[in-house]
């Protein structure tokens, strides 16, 4: 029904999408290219020697398939078992594409006979490699990694059963009419096998994230330990101060009738400079989230960022630890940020903590450059697997010019609020928010 050209693509395209490769972009493409040129050849010969053309066809789809099994083994990664499966899947679409088209073709309200029905042989072929390999992108990457399992072993039986059935060679199963208890049949067991992969896929993901929280908890808890040191150092500061103001307000008394006029106006200066101590400031009411933003001054102080806060957090549903971590993130990420910067604009951090009813908002704006874009021109392919570009087509990623390196407890605890993490850019300055809902 189909042609053979067109088999190989798509079985060339399976390869591809599913195999996690383990070189670089033009690597990959070159002797993937050579091994399909290579199956197309024998293919041709294949053809050419048997008379009967639909055993023909089968054939060359074995044997094109099998040379790019070998080519997979040589630049895929991913274990035997896996390679296996995708090299019964190829034949097994061609297997089941002849036994759906017909019937497909006869449904149809116009006549496909010649070029009609190639173009719909074609298209139906396309479609059907097409769904099977998204369905299966997922959960192929996701265990990629992973060595042979008896799962694994399972569905390449599976796809056995599904060959013999298409073939024909299970038609006593099914005496009343073959040709539809195939297709019933065989599409019964592809949907079944679908099914599996993307439970199993689920199942994969719904312990991963497990696993995530449960780190991130214990990540929690031991910033939690840390905020606590450094809260006790704060305090310790506020006592070396009220320590120093007894004991200059006790040489007041005591000179007072030495040089009185000298005195106070030491005292005086002493205070005034104490109270613009960074890290003595008041920035918020409570004393943890006080200790991290006064620790985040003096570091800029130190470093000579003009620092400025406004933060207040009302009575958000939220543990002060995981306050503490949003907080030391932000403001870890915007100065580190603005150290590196080295524009004609002045090195500035400013935080905002704003609540709303059932809302909190936090922003940093600081100095930065903005990052350049992400793309995939000539330069950068050489640098890239294919899986690389793969991933870069199918899945979620950030927007242009985002940098979230160091804040990943942020992103997780904004997510979990139904939130979201924003960087954007202007030149010269940065804006990173994160907006949560309660």
């Amino acid at each position: 029904m189909t042609s053979f050209i067109i088999v190989l693509l798509c079985s060339a395209g399976l390869f591809a999408i599913l195999m996690q490769d383990r070189f670089r972009f033009w690597t990959t493409l070159l002797v993937g290219g050579i091994a399909f040129l290579l199956a197309l050849l024998a293919g041709v010969l294949l053809g050419r020697l048997i008379e009967d053309p639909a055993l023909g066809k089968l054939l060359a789809c074995w044997a094109g398939t099998l040379l790019l099994f070998a080519a997979s083994l040589a630049i895929h990664s991913n274990n035997i078992l896996q390679k296996l499966f995708v090299l019964l899947l190829c034949p097994c679409c061609l297997v089941y594409a002849e036994v759906l088209l017909p019937q497909l073709l006869g449904t149809l309200p116009l006549r496909t006979a010649g070029v009609v029905g190639g173009v719909v042989s074609a298209a139906g072929t396309l479609l059907l490699y097409l769904l099977l390999g998204l369905c299966l992108y997922r959960p192929f990457h996701h265990f990629s990694d992973r060595g042979p399992s008896a799962f694994m072993a399972g569905m390449c039986l599976l796809l056995c059963l599904i060959y013999l059935i298409c073939t024909g060679k299970a038609d006593l199963l099914f005496p009343a009419n073959a040709l539809a208890g195939r297709l019933l049949f065989s599409s019964l067991l592809f949907i079944v096998l679908v099914f599996c992969f993307r439970s199993v896929y689920q199942a994969g993901r719904f312990r991963t994230a497990v696993l995530e929280e449960a780190t991130r908890r214990k990540l929690l808890d031991k910033d939690a330990e840390d905020f606590g040191d450094l809260l006790a150092a704060v305090r310790e500061a506020h006592a070396v101060q009220k320590k120093g103001e007894y004991a200059l307000d006790t040489i007041s008394v005591m000179l007072q009738d030495g040089v009185p006029e000298q005195v106070p106006a030491y005292i005086y200066m002493a205070k005034h400079a104490a109270a613009r101590e960074p890290v003595l400031g008041e920035y918020h009411e409570n004393p943890y989230l006080n200790g991290v933003i006064a620790a985040k001054a003096a570091f800029a102080s130190q470093n000579g960022i003009e620092f400025q806060c406004n933060a207040c957090t009302g009575n958000v549903p939220l543990k002060t630890s995981e306050l503490c971590v949003l907080f030391h993130e932000m403001l870890s990420h915007a100065c580190k940020e603005t150290l590196g910067y080295t524009g004609e604009e002045p090195r500035r951090v400013r935080f905002t903590a704003i609540p709303g009813e059932d809302s909190l908002r936090l922003e940093a704006v600081y100095a930065a450059v903005p990052p350049a874009g992400r793309s995939f021109g000539l330069q950068e392919l050489r640098e890239k697997k294919l899986s690389d570009v793969l991933q870069w087509l199918f899945d979620d990623r950030p927007a242009e010019g985002s940098d979230l390196s160091g804040l990943e407890n942020t992103a997780e605890t904004v997510l979990l609020h139904s939130g979201r993490l924003t960087v954007s850019s202007t030149p010269g300055e940065t804006i990173l928010l994160a907006e949560m809902r309660f």
